[in-house]
């Protein structure tokens, strides 16, 4: 009888000694290295803004845990970026937003169909017929089991605490892909989906590749609604974007430019890293020189920083 409890007694210290490792492991796990200074995370906003070379793909992890992939960057590489955010046995992601169909931003969206069970597609369905790689990912989409929603309206969603407002497009693209009241006939950028994502007193706005045209219609339309905590630069901080009447609206504290090394395209401009400077004396984030970029947004406040 003693040597049974004394058994039971050894089992129970086992236990109560597995539970406080597990517990202080995730301590430990939840502390993050920011500008010098250890921040404990409490429940929030988080967004990472990844390296994917030159395109773009930005994931967003809401305050209940669910989680929204926008952009796929320009192949599978999305997978191993994905692979630095996510733990390897999660195989679902909540939504999955394309914001144009431009390759270096949904090439590897048929990659992530295939690897991960994706809840809800956003898009503005827009074809881009005879191009064989989109022809290969929208019979992706048609046969994933998911729903698919087209944005063809001005929306607001809220999705845990967050509010997310859907700006852009504020028609439907598929019956006509041009800008309201513009004489320009739109190019794929300009029907990019633009939103803005409101979480305490924060707001994160996100343009895709949308271009100046597009920012005139937006700053018609909105106004001083544009006004942001930070940017996300259109166009990967193409001086095609982030025209000086704009950023004098949005008047971001944090800019980030999502681009490849050394890319052909010579992104981000100097001329727009010297506008942002000068209007809004923005803190400039870039994926091709820091690699990934965190935010964290909770009740402690905002906090950007790398690994």
């Amino acid at each position: 009888m003693k040597k049974m409890q004394l058994v039971l007694l050894l089992i129970l210290v086992i236990i109560c000694g597995m539970i406080f490792f597990v517990k202080k492991n995730k301590v430990v796990e939840n502390i993050q290295q920011v500008a010098g200074e250890n921040i404990t995370n409490s429940i929030g906003l988080k967004v990472t803004y990844l390296d994917v070379g030159q395109g773009d793909a930005s994931f967003i992890e809401f305050p209940d845990g669910e989680q929204m992939l926008v952009d796929c960057a320009i192949d599978g590489r999305i997978l191993e970026a994905l692979g630095r955010v996510m733990p390897y046995y999660d195989h679902d992601i909540d939504y999955l937003l394309i914001t144009h169909p431009d390759t270096d931003h949904y090439g590897g969206c048929t990659e992530v169909l295939n690897r991960f069970q994706v809840k809800n597609i956003v898009y503005s369905g827009i074809a881009k017929n005879g191009d064989q790689l989109w022809e290969s990912f929208w019979e992706a989409i048609q046969n994933e089991n998911t729903n698919y929603i087209e944005v063809k309206k001005e929306d607001v969603w809220n999705i845990a605490s967050t509010t997310l407002h859907i700006l852009y497009p504020d028609h439907s693209l598929v019956d006509n892909k041009n800008i309201p009241n513009s004489k320009v006939e739109a190019n794929t950028n300009n029907t990019s989906i633009v939103f803005k994502l409101e979480f305490l007193d924060k707001n994160l706005l996100f343009m895709g590749d949308a271009e100046e045209e597009l920012e005139k219609y937006l700053l018609a339309t909105y106004g001083d609604q544009l006004d942001a905590d930070v940017l996300k630069l259109g166009h990967h901080g193409s001086d095609s974007s982030s025209s000086e009447d704009f950023l004098k609206i949005v008047s971001p504290d944090e800019a980030i430019a999502s681009c490849g090394l050394d890319n052909k395209f010579g992104h981000p401009s100097r001329r727009i890293l010297s506008r942002l400077e000068r209007i809004a004396s923005s803190t400039i984030w870039r994926t091709d020189l820091q690699g990934d970029v965190f935010l964290n947004l909770d009740d402690s406040g905002l906090n950007m920083y790398i690994k």
